[in-house]
């Protein structure tokens, strides 16, 4: 699978933030992964209060369910976070630079008022292409 970022001229993208604009991705078959939240493999909920312990198992939550496809993390190419808090932002997004390499997925960050489980802090969802 091929995933190329999309760079057009005229559209402003941070130079900062581990996201790109869109990314064209060819061959393969879509995998859609609901949203993940920060519960381990026995339904446990992990680091409560931590967004970055909560951003690793959710990210190894989308890892692991890439794998069983065949997939490795470079295969996804979209991602839609939900924080419960905007100050988390950048700590979510320093987990995903350990995870995801350039080109970066296309990616929207939400803040809402809560998530399904009050414990819960962050929670993504993502689109991969599997060959």
């Amino acid at each position: 699978m091929t995933i190329k970022e999309v760079k057009p001229k005229g559209v402003f993208k941070s130079p900062t933030a581990p996201f790109s604009l869109a990314v064209r991705s060819e061959g393969g078959a879509l995998l859609h992964i609901s949203g993940q939240v920060p519960q381990d493999a026995a339904g446990v909920n992990v680091g409560p209060g931590d967004v970055r312990a909560q951003a690793e198992q959710v990210i190894q939550n989308i890892k692991a369910i890439v794998e069983a496809e065949s997939g490795s993390l470079a295969d996804v190419c979209r991602l839609t976070i939900y924080l419960t808090a905007r100050e988390y932002l950048p700590t979510v997004m320093e987990v995903r630079r350990k995870y995801f390499k350039d080109p970066f997925p296309a990616a929207t960050a939400v803040v809402v008022s809560g998530l399904a489980n009050v414990d819960w802090l962050v929670e993504i969802e993502a689109t991969a292409v599997i060959h």
